[in-house]
């Protein structure tokens, strides 16, 4: 019984722990409209301009991140988890964090570049 009160206390100190967190506090769990509203310097740029500016930002929308089946830890937590510790079973759930962080900073890149897209088409750029 002692057992089970001091792995609910621990339980109860890592969650207010984590809720206590300041990034997780402003964290939005679903993703809201973008209002496309371009700069008053990007409506001067011309087309190259707005090119290059999407070329400049593509990078950012990269992620070498493994997925949950190509990374080689996840299996290792799993099986840990089942034969030794169920503590091992922490991994995934840090690896979910780092996946939501990640996405934390592709979404913004990827709403830039949609709005200069946009601007792009509203020029008819695509037209030659």
């Amino acid at each position: 019984m002692l057992l089970k009160a001091s792995r609910i206390w621990w339980y109860m100190v890592v969650v207010s722990w984590l809720v206590s967190m300041p990034s997780l506090q402003a964290a939005q769990l679903f993703r809201t409209p973008v209002a496309a509203t371009p700069l008053p310097q990007e409506l001067a740029w011309d087309c190259f301009r707005l090119e290059q500016e999407i070329a400049a930002l593509i990078p950012l929308t990269y992620s070498y991140k493994p997925s949950f089946y190509d990374n080689p830890y996840q299996g290792g937590a799993i099986l840990l988890g089942t034969t030794v510790s169920p503590l091992a079973f922490a991994y995934p759930v840090y690896d979910y964090y780092l996946d939501y962080r990640e996405a934390s900073r592709v979404i913004p890149a990827q709403d830039r570049i949609q709005q200069l897209q946009r601007l792009k088409a509203d020029r008819h750029c695509f037209e030659s």
